[in-house]
């Protein structure tokens, strides 16, 4: 019969954390990059300013690996749940208004 381990519990549960990280930054960039993609064919179709069309892509492209690592560094504190709800919530955040700002600037609205 096994005993029950908190050690070898906290370090499975923190692997499935990495998969599960590993899987939104796939997923947010694979958005990112759409985005990237329509805020570029909006540059081109309505003359707008590079340098203000990309720069929430860019910051978001950048942000996301910076909220990973932190929620990381927090999930490893013991703090597992509020790791989790400050990565879900941030990451959505990112998505929501990245979505508004393609929408803006495709004139789609």
């Amino acid at each position: 019969m096994q005993k029950y381990d908190d050690k070898q519990n906290a370090k499975g549960v923190y692997i499935i954390f990495a998969v599960v990280q590993m899987i939104l930054l796939a997923l947010m960039y694979t958005i990112v990059y759409a985005a990237f993609r329509a805020t570029q064919l909006s540059v081109e179709k309505f003359d707008l300013n590079a340098l203000t069309a990309f720069a929430p892509t860019i910051i978001v492209l950048i942000a996301i690996p910076v909220v990973l690592y932190r929620t990381r560094k927090i999930f490893r504190q013991g703090r597992m749940m509020e790791a989790i709800l400050w990565m879900m919530a941030l990451l959505t955040i990112f998505l929501v208004g990245l979505m508004i700002h393609v929408t803006n600037i495709s004139g789609m609205s």
